[in-house]
């Protein structure tokens, strides 16, 4: 596991209960620029199939035409209630005895999202959700579960954000995903919040046999602080590709990474980071792959670009094997902008603004399988905010 970090208290905060209201809120003008911080424009936000601002929740009129299809989007609490199965779901890959930030979500919310597709169900268009923090001293602690069944596929696109009149809050995500024999999910989650945030997501993934999960979460904002970890677990046959891309700036600390374990033979997992840190920033990128089945292979590639002297990264890739028959592999390295990049691009006429802007943009782009191409248009739409930002 990661190391502890500074404490952050959560009784300091803020929690409260989730309420149902009516989707005027979307209306809300700390809710839309919250929502255009993580590249989505007023229109698409109200497309989103859940939404949870602060510990108020709306579900959208989308989630009726995912109803035809079979599919469930829920509250987590509402899920567990009308359905009694979900319960088997309900932390079965995490446990709240893990950290004191999954005991206070077991304890004060059983909230969040909740994703049930049915199986030999192909979803036909990217499901959003959006998790907004609005107001000052809020703690929000949320549970999400996610299930794709059988020969099924979901894409999945969640945004994190805040607004700009938060000065102090925490945010608390739980997410379980479970990905049935022979089913495809991808994960897409963006985060934008500020520096006085702190952000502890919690994740666990079971993969089952000849399943497919892949991860991609891009962090672009500067953050008090912010610790992930998810474990991704894998049976027979199945994959996990997962990639990661930091942007840090300000004075903020990030330690992020992933670990995918290789249960069972013939399955295969690939961490991909990519690691940006600019002014005061401090970064830690993570990566460890386990192999406990022969057959098995996996991949670890960290990369990091330096932009201010007062910036630092440490990367951290671990392989770890109990088997012999295996192949685990990592690369790692960190380095600055090169100068003989910056003078080919600028002899083409670019300025050195201009220059420094497009190296930075290729070197974040990182392509992912099974992507669609609405999520590649949300991804590259980050990335061009990004971009036009860089600084050297």
């Amino acid at each position: 596991m990661i190391k502890k970090q500074e404490h952050v208290s959560i009784d300091k905060f803020i929690v409260d209960r989730v309420e149902s209201v009516d989707e005027s809120i979307l209306e809300s003008t700390d809710a839309i620029s919250a929502a255009k911080r993580i590249g989505l424009s007023k229109h698409e936000f109200k497309k989103a199939a859940y939404v949870q601002i602060d510990y108020s929740q709306v579900l959208t009129a989308v989630r009726k035409m995912l109803e035809k299809y079979g599919v469930i989007v829920l509250n987590t609490r509402e899920a567990l209630r009308k359905y009694s199965w979900v319960k088997e779901y309900y932390w079965r890959v995490l446990s709240p005895a893990q950290d004191e930030y999954m005991a206070a979500t077991e304890k004060y919310s059983a909230d969040g999202y909740f994703i049930y597709v049915p199986p030999k169900t192909k979803v036909p268009f990217p499901i959003l959700t959006c998790l907004l923090i609005t107001k000052d001293k809020l703690g929000q602690l949320l549970h999400n579960i996610i299930i794709v069944d059988e020969d099924s596929e979901l894409h999945l696109l969640t945004g994190c954000s805040v607004s700009h009149i938060v000065n102090e809050a925490i945010h608390i995500g739980v997410s379980e995903f479970y990905v049935a024999k022979n089913a495809k999910l991808t994960f897409t989650m963006v985060h934008a919040w500020s520096s006085g945030i702190d952000v502890r997501p919690r994740t666990g993934v079971i993969v089952d046999e000849g399943g497919r999960f892949t991860s991609y979460y891009i962090i672009y904002s500067p953050v008090k602080s912010v610790q992930a970890y998810p474990i991704v677990y894998l049976k027979r046959g199945s994959r996990s590709y997962n990639v990661a891309i930091i942007v840090g700036s300000g004075k903020s600390r990030y330690d992020i990474g992933s670990k995918i374990v290789l249960m069972d033979k013939e399955s295969c997992g690939e961490i991909i980071s990519r690691n940006l840190a600019k002014e005061e920033s401090r970064i830690i990128a993570r990566a460890n792959l386990t192999a406990k089945a022969p057959n098995t292979k996996g991949h670890v590639e960290c990369l990091g670009l330096l932009l201010s002297d007062k910036a630092n990264i440490k990367a951290v890739p671990e392989l770890e094997s109990y088997v012999h028959d295996t192949e685990l592999t990592h690369e790692a390295s960190i380095g600055r902008i090169a100068e003989e990049e910056l003078i080919y691009l600028m002899s083409k006429g670019f300025t050195e603004e201009e220059a420094k802007s497009m190296i930075i943009r290729g070197f974040l782009s990182v392509d992912a399988p099974d992507l669609p191409i609405q999520i590649r248009k949300e991804i590259n739409k980050v990335l061009n905010l990004i971009t036009k930002e860089a600084k050297g």
